[in-house]
């Protein structure tokens, strides 16, 4: 371990100074606070920086005497200038390396000189990977009536750096890898030393949650985003008092982080309704807003794929391939035929609110979608600034689409089951435990089921009574009839 001090011309009075942690209680006495931290602290070398006014000074020559060889001196400017400082800045980084164990100690240091030096924590700590043991301070005006004076660690002040940077990289880019990191560690720490009779219990799920929520959203994933967001709102109430004992800078930013964790919230992210799509709008703006432009781009296309497929008002409008050969193939052939193409248009597409300003929205975001996935790696490439003045286009398009958003709702998560394919070729009344147990299986929980095939109407009497109470919705469906809604139990 490399200790960092400083050394000036004051009248320093001795005094016993005092260092206290978990185990022990540690004394020096002396008037100069250097040598209290080479006897308290027992570095491997102890760096002495000093301006040319305090080498020449009698402090200067004692504790070169006191500590022999474990002491080299560093010579620094007095920091009168902005130029000064910027070499004080480099004289101290200079003699770190990569990897270093270090503490730094301002109690003698002058000046701008205890600013710098948190500067230059942090400046190791994320450059150089260097592990900080602590910043000190030998608090000489608060001795106590026995001349003791206590040794004050301010390393959380550095830490309210990295809180800070982190709450900026999760609010500002929708990144909360370094939130996450800080209470992981802390919970960590905690459990690890047992220390303080009430240990954390929600840190560590409240960093798991926003991790995902943030991969969430850097993925474009808005159905994860909401369901994770819904599900941070009460961890983040669980939290609040314990983060005020552990993580008390979490706890300063944590209603900034819920304000924005309300913003897309959502108890049921696989119901489409008008409620989903404003969420989803939601989540389009704030990637224009952070500078997801690749994000909001891909979001804004599905986002027109799923009001479609609310418009039409039928359809599982999760299914790929109902998306993918319905939805998009219509979207695909109205665009083409803006493009005065003779492309055949679904009739069902000509009778939506809007049809044709969808198609003319759907071939613009095809193009800016296109600009951006092929990378630049095209002659006729769009320039960056086009692309920045495109997306920023994206949520005005978009809202004026929502006047228009029906009310009614589309489910996700549809199953269908084809009775004939649970008993082959004959129903045997005998098996049907088996064939109520392989419905069961396939119907899974909480989806939308869809009856049909060919079977005897007491196996369909029999697999509706079973599934009462696993599917959400169960409907039948046949050539003639189409979709019979037998039950629904969604929570509308």
């Amino acid at each position: 371990m490399k200790a960092l001090t400083f050394l000036g011309t004051g009248k320093y009075e001795t005094v016993t100074y005092v260092w206290r942690d978990e185990q022990s209680e540690r004394l020096c006495e002396t008037h100069l606070f250097p040598e209290a931290i080479a006897r308290i602290f027992k570095p491997e070398k102890l760096i002495v920086f000093v301006t040319p006014q305090a080498k020449a000074h009698e402090h200067f020559q004692t504790l070169a005497q006191r500590l022999g060889d474990l002491m080299k001196d560093v010579d620094i400017p007095e920091g009168k200038s902005e130029a000064e400082l910027w070499e004080l800045f480099e004289r101290v980084t200079s003699v770190v390396s990569e990897g270093d164990t270090i503490l730094l100690d301002i109690t003698h240091a002058f000046r701008s000189i205890p600013t710098i030096v948190f500067v230059v924590a942090a400046y190791l700590r994320r450059v150089k990977n260097v592990r900080l043991k602590c910043i000190i301070y030998g608090a000489f005006e608060a001795r106590d009536e026995n001349n003791r004076a206590p040794i004050f660690d301010l390393t959380p002040l550095l830490d309210l750096l990295d809180w800070l940077s982190g709450a900026e990289f999760f609010l500002q880019r929708s990144d909360a890898t370094l939130l996450a990191e800080r209470l992981q560690s802390i919970h960590r720490q905690a459990w690890q030393t047992r220390s303080g009779d009430e240990l954390p219990r929600h840190l560590q799920s409240v960093a798991n949650k926003l991790r995902l929520l943030s991969q969430a959203f850097l993925l474009a994933r808005p159905r994860d985003g909401m369901r994770h967001a819904h599900e941070l709102l009460p961890m983040l109430q669980k939290v609040a008092l314990e983060a005020g004992k552990w993580a008390k800078p979490f706890a300063a930013v944590l209603e900034q982080i819920r304000s924005e964790a309300e913003k897309f919230a959502h108890d049921a992210p696989d119901r489409l309704d008008k409620a989903n799509l404003q969420k989803q709008l939601a989540l389009i703006e704030h990637f224009v807003a952070k500078g997801l432009w690749v994000q909001a781009t891909l979001l804004a296309r599905e986002w027109v794929v799923s009001w479609v497929a609310l418009q039409r008002g039928s359809g599982d409008w999760l299914d790929r391939k109902y998306r993918e050969a319905e939805i998009e193939g219509a979207l695909g052939a109205a665009a083409q035929r803006f493009r005065r193409s003779s492309e055949e248009v679904p009739d069902w597409f000509d009778g939506l609110p809007k049809s044709e300003e969808v198609a003319q929205l759907w071939d613009w975001l095809g193009g800016l979608r296109n600009d951006l996935a092929h990378c630049g790696m095209r002659k006729d490439a769009a320039g960056i600034a086009s692309i920045e003045q495109r997306v920023r286009e994206i949520p005005q398009r978009l809202r004026a689409l929502m006047d228009d958003v029906p009310e009614r709702v589309l489910y996700g998560s549809r199953v269908v089951i084809d009775l004939k394919n649970l008993y082959g070729e004959v129903a045997k009344l005998d098996e049907l435990p088996i064939y109520l147990e392989r419905a069961k299986e396939l119907a899974g929980e909480g989806n939308e089921v869809v009856l049909t095939g060919q079977a005897p109407i007491w196996l369909y009497l029999a697999v509706a009574h079973a599934l009462h109470g696993k599917a959400r919705r169960l409907l039948y469906a046949s050539p003639t009839a189409g979709e019979v809604l037998i039950f629904d139990h969604s929570a509308r």
